[in-house]
């Protein structure tokens, strides 16, 4: 027989007792032991160092008995990590900040039409975000744990590698390395649905939960996909691109190349697209003397315009038929909407109901609670930074800067 490899064994515990802390805010060594069902020898000692170097510390509370003895509480420090998330989007660069709490501390978002530029301007738009954002923190680059970078498309994460993006044109290094060398700081990369989900899993609405998804709306539609507490990458780390399932065959073109995706029904670029095309129909006219933006195109479908109501109904129900599809194959206990598109409101989501209810198991229909999120422009940036939080819980000794 084999024998354990104690490292790996000992970094496994160190995991479970931090994000035991992490889930429960505060809690006891005794309550960390019935948690993670390790010994309370090896949680004493564990957290001990973990105490040592300034991850956790104790809080003492009320008496516990007649005798007086205080009950001691551990909780995280907030800063004992601090990380950096970068969210690309076809219209902005955002950078943000966070604590080890994935907190932001200082945020930024630059409007940059980021369109087909080369992948080296875009990594120096970054360098300079990031530089800005650090700065503020009134931090050190020294300091910063790791940058994580979420971006739509298809994007390998082990390897470091964006197979296809919308925003930019792909150059002889990858966004990944061009960053890291400018930078010198230890460098994520994933798709920017699966960095939003991560940071619901660990900090939002999917805390403490083991089986939901998250759908993103936004430029594009985005998904992530959390089965029994893990993050859902597939084998070559590139599923959960619910956008490119085809619903209509032969229907609007996608971005990607394709036919009748989803994304080419419900999105900000498709919605925008349509409304367009009935502009240069003649149905409707923007009386803006600026570029058409999503923003005019909402405000204009809220104030009763039809031709744009039926757009945006149009897009509730292509999403609807899409999850009524995904609970019959995942049976989540919840469905998170996030992104900047949850503005649409009632426009978009009261036919996605209708459609969802309507084409959804009813037992399936039943069980699954739909959220949606209150969304802030800091998201996708937290989200991405918990790419290095992440890292930083499963290796924290060897993450830690020298910031205390």
């Amino acid at each position: 027989m084999v024998a354990a490899n104690r490292e790996l064994i000992r970094a496994i515990n160190q995991f479970n007792i931090l994000n035991a802390i992490r889930t429960m805010g505060t809690v006891s060594r005794v309550e960390i032991a019935e948690i993670t069902g390790q010994s309370r020898a090896s949680v004493t000692n564990i957290t001990a160092k973990l105490i040592q170097e300034g991850l956790i510390y104790e809080q003492k509370t009320e008496d516990t008995s007649l005798r007086g003895r205080k009950r001691v509480l551990l909780a995280l420090n907030p800063d004992a990590a601090f990380a950096v998330g970068v969210k690309l989007s076809s219209s902005r660069i955002s950078c943000a900040v966070t604590n080890m709490q994935a907190d932001i501390i200082s945020s930024i978002s630059m409007p940059v039409r980021v369109g087909k530029r080369p992948v080296k301007f875009v990594a120096d738009l970054i360098e300079e975000g990031v530089r800005h954002c650090v700065d503020d923190a009134k931090l050190k680059l020294s300091e910063i744990s790791g940058i994580g970078l979420g971006i739509p498309g298809f994007v390998n994460s082990s390897k470091g590698v964006c197979y296809w993006t919308p925003l930019y044109r792909k150059g002889d290094a990858t966004l990944h390395d061009l960053v890291f060398q400018r930078l010198k700081i230890n460098t994520y990369i994933e798709n920017d649905a699966n960095c939003v989900t991560m940071a619901h899993q660990w900090f939002g609405e999917g805390r403490g939960r083991d089986n939901f998804l998250v759908i993103t709306i936004e430029d594009g539609l985005g998904m992530g996909i959390v089965m029994n507490g893990q993050l859902y990458r597939g084998a070559r780390g590139i599923a959960a691109e619910f956008g490119h399932v085809v619903v209509e065959p032969n229907g609007i073109r996608c971005r990607c190349g394709k036919k009748g995706c989803i994304e080419a029904y419900v999105s900000d670029f498709s919605i925008l697209n349509a409304a367009k095309e009935a502009m240069d129909e003649g149905i409707w006219h923007f009386a803006g003397n600026t570029d058409l933006t999503i923003y005019d195109v909402t405000r204009a479908a809220q104030d009763g315009e039809q031709c744009l109501m039926d757009v945006f109904s149009r897009a509730g129900s292509m999403l609807g038929l899409g999850l009524s599809g995904l609970i019959q194959i995942f049976n989540p206990s919840r469905i998170i909407i996030s992104g900047d598109g949850v503005r649409a409101g009632s426009l978009m989501f009261d036919t996605m109901n209708r459609t969802f209810r309507m084409y959804a198991n009813p037992d399936l229909y039943d069980s699954t609670e739909i959220i949606i999120h209150k969304w802030k422009d800091t998201d996708w940036a937290r989200g991405a930074a918990s790419l290095v939080l992440q890292e930083v819980y499963k290796h924290p000794f060897s993450n830690l800067k020298n910031v205390l």
